[in-house]
């Protein structure tokens, strides 16, 4: 029984050596993987750690780029605002705006002054300089002959054509189309659709009428030799006032005078537009000025703003 014993306690020595050599590989193997990946995981560590490194220079040049101040917070214009006694801001200063416009007032003032001493180169100063020369008074009361006997020679034949069947005819179609299109614009249908065919039909009638005139204007001498003389005597008047203007524009006077009105526009020029930005600057301030008094009433805290 003994004997027994003791083979029964060998095979259950034997069995746990041979289960402990199983099991001694399985945790080794199972060891080796945990070192290599913890040995990964700190590599990986390391290396995320140097590119953050790396990149803490380029973080920083960021935060300290143009974009900065648009990362800070805003005062919404309240730096500008100017703050009383009592700790409420101030209205807008209009010191800058009355003098822009006693400036822009002074401007005006020097701008008529300077139209005023350069009406000389108008038509009717020019006129009126001219008609204190003879000849010049001469060649104008010529040309109001000419005009005269001009309308004179012409007026028979226009009665002519008036007392004429087909021409009285076109008088008739002409006022009646006149006619229609004055009614349509007076009922509100004034559109291009209703009136263009009554328009085109008058225009083509008083083109037959100007036919008419013209072909009996041409069959009287008498009107072509009046029209010749009449052109003559304007044409002698034309040269002797493009003389005198030629005159007076090259002159030392007329070119002061010039002068004077060019710059008084441009400062007229630079007055209003000095006049515009105090005004604007002034609205600005105001438009903050009641953006922090309403943000004060809402909040009951006072915003950020300047001295």
């Amino acid at each position: 029984m003994s004997h027994n014993h003791t083979l029964h306690r060998l095979a259950i020595g034997l069995s746990v050596v041979a289960c402990a050599s199983f099991v001694v590989p399985a945790f080794s193997a199972d060891e080796t993987p945990n070192k290599k990946n913890k040995a990964e995981r700190e590599k990986v560590a390391g290396g995320s750690k140097e590119k953050s490194n790396d990149r803490a220079p380029e973080k920083a040049a960021q935060n300290n780029g143009p974009n900065k101040n648009n990362r800070e917070k805003t005062t919404g214009g309240y730096d500008r605002l100017r703050m009383g006694p009592n700790g409420i801001p101030m209205p807008a200063d209009r010191t800058a705006s009355i003098e822009a416009k006693r400036d822009l007032d002074e401007a005006k003032t020097q701008l008529t002054a300077a139209l005023g001493s350069s009406t000389n180169s108008s038509a009717a100063a020019i006129d009126n300089v001219l008609m204190k020369d003879d000849d010049y008074r001469q060649a104008a009361l010529d040309l109001r002959r000419a005009q005269a006997d001009y309308d004179a020679v012409r007026r028979p034949i226009f009665d002519a054509l008036r007392a004429d069947q087909y021409y009285k005819e076109l008088e008739k179609r002409e006022h009646d189309r006149q006619r229609v299109i004055s009614n349509l614009v007076l009922t509100g249908r004034g559109s291009f659709d209703w009136l263009f065919p009554h328009a085109m039909a008058a225009l083509e009638v008083r083109k037959r009428m100007t036919r008419e005139e013209i072909i009996s204007l041409a069959q009287a001498p008498e009107v072509e030799d009046a029209r010749e003389r009449m052109l003559v005597a304007a044409a002698k008047v034309r040269a002797m006032k493009s003389n005198h203007i030629a005159q007076t524009t090259n002159s030392d006077a007329a070119r002061a005078s010039k002068t004077e009105l060019d710059n008084a526009r441009e400062r007229l020029k630079q007055a209003q537009q000095t006049y515009n930005g105090a005004l604007a600057n002034e609205a600005d301030y105001e438009q903050i000025r009641q953006q922090y008094l309403a943000e004060v009433r809402r909040t009951g805290k006072v915003p950020v703003a300047g001295n």
